[in-house]
């Protein structure tokens, strides 16, 4: 079977990688169908929620050692490491709501626990002040800046992916640092999870999913399937470190769901369901799509660790059936198709964000890296990146990205780069002044495409560097003829 590009999505997401170790991007997110356009709040900074390309980065150089790869990973460490607000809690503007969002304990838990992980991967050739750095950031987040969230603990109050998220994190600290402080509470609040968040029979008895929360509108809501390997990963941990079955058990019937609520989509692909909803009658209802495609590493690399310790053949099966699909929906630039079913800018648009989770789990998931795969990653790349959806265009062109309309459409027109914490949208065309700044324009460089009678074609020629990749219902025709 053709193997997953990892070089080629390393290097797609180290063009929005900046000279401090910020890992910038447009963070839709595809699963709730929203991003800082939406909002509006335009952010499209730093997120932790792209972290997991630390320890993705540390397992890439375990198996295919690099002294820029090596560099370029402790900048990263560095800056996340010192992004940190007064009261404890990270920096983490740029998700889905951009600054809007300043809280969540899922955006401070994914930094420690890639962090912590990236520095146990690392720990033959990272600096030692490095590790160190880690080890005190990680301290501050789940001391001080864990207490703003059930007082640091599981309780009643608990969002179930981000409470595990914080169990993981605190097993990788123990795990790495050799620091027991934790080790009690631990036990005790994964037992507490499973006491009260897993819902056994979905979709059938051999099963379990998991409630997002006990209180709240949420409860009528299992959660999506991308936030599992956040519960799969710390029970299977939690197994190893303390030997407790039960704990094994609850990871297999998480995995159980996930791979049974899976579907084939229209390309004939393995995907991941949506989520559960709560019906009427108490049963539960399945949701496929909208959905995305890109960034469902996390639940990947969880089901894989549990197949590593049970060698069930249904896991493996599963997960092979998602690399193709991966293989599948992968460009040759690097990154992956987004999302189907929004008919919004979130089908079009890929995020680093998300995709930085793919590239963990193949990190791990790969037996070996080929020669050369650095040089690949850090090779200039000249093209400029065009996507096809439903709805609108989304460009990348070296630091320019935009997302724009099919052409005499008016919606978008939105433009960003990848060196700057803002997007914004051009409104020159109304008589008002421009929202951005003259360098974000693309002007007579940008290609524009026209959408009749299901086809799409470019007005004029395009340049040769221009790759377009088709992700619509519409026929592309490349070249533009005139009428007979």
């Amino acid at each position: 079977m053709e193997q997953f590009d990892l070089a080629a999505l390393g290097n797609w997401l180290c063009s929005w990688i900046q000279p401090s170790g910020a890992i910038f991007g447009f963070h839709n997110h595809s699963v709730w169908g929203d991003n800082p356009l939406r909002w509006p709040d335009y952010t499209s900074g730093h997120s932790t929620f792209a972290a997991p390309l630390l320890p993705g980065f540390a397992e890439a150089l375990c198996k295919r050692y690099d002294e820029r790869g090596k560099e370029l990973l402790e900048k990263m460490l560095r800056f996340q490491a010192g992004a940190m607000r007064p009261d404890g809690e990270y920096l983490h503007i740029g998700f889905q709501a951009g600054e809007l969002a300043k809280v969540g304990l899922i955006h401070n838990m994914v930094p420690v626990l890639s962090m912590v992980m990236a520095a146990g991967l690392g720990k033959h050739y990272l600096s030692p002040d490095i590790r160190q750095l880690v080890k005190r950031s990680a301290e501050t987040a789940l001391g001080e800046g864990s207490l703003h969230y059930g007082q640091g603990r599981a309780d009643q109050t608990a969002c179930c992916n981000q409470d595990y998220a914080r169990l993981w994190a605190k097993l990788l600290y123990q795990l790495v640092f050799e620091d027991k402080r934790f080790e009690r509470e631990i036990q005790e609040d994964l037992d507490f999870m499973i006491d009260n968040f897993h819902i056994p029979g979905v979709p059938d008895a051999e099963c379990d999913g998991t409630k997002r929360a006990l209180l709240g509108k949420d409860q009528l809501l299992l959660e999506p399937a991308e936030y599992y390997g956040l519960m799969i990963s710390p029970l299977c941990l939690g197994f190893e470190m303390f030997g407790r079955e039960r704990w094994l058990a609850a990871a297999v019937r998480l995995c159980r769901h996930v791979v049974r609520s899976s579907f084939v989509d229209e390309e004939g692909c393995r995907r991941v369901h949506r989520a559960y909803f709560s019906r009427a009658d108490g049963t539960w209802g399945r949701l496929e799509q909208p959905m995305q495609i890109q960034g469902n590493g996390l639940t990947l690399y969880g089901i894989l660790q549990c197949w590593r310790l049970t060698g069930s053949p249904e896991f493996l099966q599963f997960l092979e059936e998602m690399d193709h699909g991966m293989v599948h929906y992968q460009t040759p630039r690097g990154f992956v198709r987004a999302a189907t079913g929004w008919d919004t800018e979130a089908d079009a648009a890929p995020s680093t964000a998300w995709q930085t989770h793919d590239f963990f789990y193949f990190a791990h998931r790969l037996p070996e890296l080929p020669a050369g795969f650095w040089d690949r990653v850090f090779e200039p790349s000249r093209e400029c990146s065009v996507v096809l959806s439903n709805v609108c265009i989304w460009m990348e062109d070296s630091s320019r990205w935009t997302i724009q309309d099919y052409f005499s459409r008016s919606v978008y027109q939105i433009y960003g780069r990848k060196d700057r914490e803002r997007f914004g949208r051009d409104l020159s065309w109304t008589g008002e002044k421009n929202d951005v700044e003259p360098d974000y324009l693309w002007g007579g460089e940008l290609p524009r495409f026209v959408l009749d009678h299901g086809c799409v074609i470019p007005l004029r020629p395009l340049p040769a560097h221009v790759r377009v990749y088709n992700f619509s219902d519409y026929k592309w025709i490349p070249v533009c003829q005139p009428e007979k």
